[in-house]
């Protein structure tokens, strides 16, 4: 289906069989591509029967006899999108089909400036192959994890080698002494000639930097973090750079908050960000974001609520089955709302094959081992993207989720340490605060439970430790299910 609408949407109904191997087999060799092309044309030719001479091919194109053929591509009454349901893990395909979609759904005339969102956005990493030395391999590290974070956070978007094209440019030098080395990161806008960001750091020993994933993975994650919150604010027009990764950290930030009418607002933030490009990004954060809301309370855990997450992640994989970051925020969502560990697992890998330091697919990674039963390697996945998220603002998040394992793992003073730490980072916070009322009451410090009962009042005005307590409805189900809960209950029973 996906070849012959591609003939079909072409303005003589005609396309390169270059045109299609790129579109279609982009991770293949050009004559395995060229096999893959030959084997499909037959196929179809076969499913068409009768009718199999309307489809015509050469040495150079594939074509459609445009007198035998109607489409309803012009059908501006259509309530269905272009090839909707359609699926091909491709992203040349994926991009060409985004920009199909937004063609036909564009009124005749339109001027909106929207219509050049989906165009791909490319972040030039290091310097081009032809100019690599075996000096450039060490910053080319640096350069290629740093630009998989910020492509990872902007849809449709690649990394590149190309010197005249990039949206985005960057460069890490390293100068290496016998005491250590200095490396220095510069993220420029080639367009204006200026440094977005810049940022360094010193390493005693190079090889052990570059090697550690805690190491390299915190130093990149707080470059491309600080590179995204500052892109909105490159003065470039109608820019799907800037336009892109405006939504995403706006969105972002408000979830990050905590407090109730910001994570509301960042659902309004994502769905302005899909009416201008339907992107599975988008939606899978969008459902990411409910899911925090159930979790802080903020949204009713009903069947409308998991139904409409639920259908969001489907429509995030037919948009973009090729996206790391899709999967790996949906993968978050599937292992800590739905329970659903081996499709979280299995979404997590794939995000991670791409990017071993994406905080999302960690904690995703992490939940499912847990609930396998594998302890250790689960403790080992929450300590990576907790000391990733280090520089970040997903550090309170990955805290949290570093606590919540701890107390499984009856880790008391690291829960404690975490949870603090979360609570210090974001004011509004709710969940690190109730479990620290129960590890402090579990460990018979009642003084300081009761403070932080005063102080999560003050923020969740309708606490009480009654419903804290007894109710299994309150979200302590990690206490609960550890034990600590019902040592709680001993020290603040009757309390007030």
């Amino acid at each position: 289906m996906g070849l012959l609408a591609m003939l079909a949407a072409s303005d003589n109904h005609t396309r390169k069989r270059r045109w299609l191997e790129e579109k279609l087999w982009s991770d293949r060799a050009s004559e395995q591509a060229r096999g893959s092309l030959r084997t499909t044309l037959v196929d179809i030719r076969k499913s068409l029967g009768n009718f199999a001479d309307i489809l015509g091919s050469d040495r150079s194109s594939v074509w459609l006899d445009s007198t035998r053929i109607e489409t309803d591509l012009e059908d501006s009454d259509s309530s269905r999108e272009f090839l909707e349901g359609l699926v091909i893990p491709d992203p040349e395909f994926t991009d060409w089909l985004m920009r199909q979609r937004m063609t036909l759904r564009r009124p005749s005339g339109t001027n909106r400036p929207e219509a050049h969102l989906p165009a791909r956005v490319t972040i030039q990493c290091g310097e081009p192959w032809n100019l690599s030395t075996a000096a450039s391999v060490k910053p080319q590290i640096v350069n290629d994890q740093v630009g998989k974070i910020i492509t990872d956070f902007i849809a449709i978007s690649r990394r590149t080698i190309t010197e005249t094209t990039a949206d985005l440019v960057i460069r890490t030098s390293i100068e290496e002494e016998d005491r250590g080395a200095t490396i220095l990161v510069q993220v420029i806008d080639p367009i204006r000639d200026e440094i977005v960001h810049t940022d360094h750091c010193f390493a005693d020993d190079l090889s052990s930097f570059l090697r550690s994933q805690e190491l390299l993975g915190r130093f990149c994650w707080n470059v491309a973090d600080l590179t995204l919150e500052k892109l909105p604010g490159l003065q470039r027009t109608q820019s799907p750079l800037v336009t892109r990764s405006a939504h995403v950290q706006k969105a972002l930030r408000k979830v990050l908050t905590f407090d109730a009418a910001e994570m509301r607002s960042s659902l309004e933030v994502l769905d302005l960000a899909n009416d201008e490009m339907d992107a599975g990004l988008y939606l899978a954060l969008k459902a990411w974001a409910m899911t925090s809301m159930i979790m802080e309370g903020f949204l009713v855990e009903d069947a409308a609520s998991l139904e409409e997450i639920s259908a969001l992640l489907a429509r995030a994989e037919e948009l973009s089955p090729g996206d790391p970051m899709m999967a790996a925020v949906s993968a978050n969502v599937q292992a800590i709302l739905f329970e659903r560990h081996d499709n979280a697992i299995g979404l997590a890998r794939r995000a991670l094959r791409e990017n071993p330091n994406n905080l999302f697919a960690l904690q995703a990674m992490s939940v499912g081992r847990a609930a396998r039963g594998e302890l250790e390697q689960a403790y080992a996945l929450s300590q990576q993207s907790k000391s990733i998220s280090a520089l970040s603002k997903f550090e309170a998040m990955c805290n949290l989720h570093h606590a919540l394992l701890c107390i499984s793992l009856q880790r008391t003073e690291e829960a404690v340490a975490s949870s603090k730490l979360a609570a210090e980072r974001s004011p509004a916070y709710r969940a690190p605060r109730r479990q620290l009322i129960g590890l402090h009451a579990a460990q018979d410090k009642t003084g300081e439970s009761l403070k932080l009962v005063n102080e999560l009042k003050t923020i969740e005005t309708d606490f009480n430790i009654e419903r804290y307590l007894f109710d299994h409805s309150y979200p302590s189900n990690t206490l609960r299910k550890s034990g600590y809960l019902d040592r709680a209950r001993q020290t603040l029973s009757g309390r007030k």
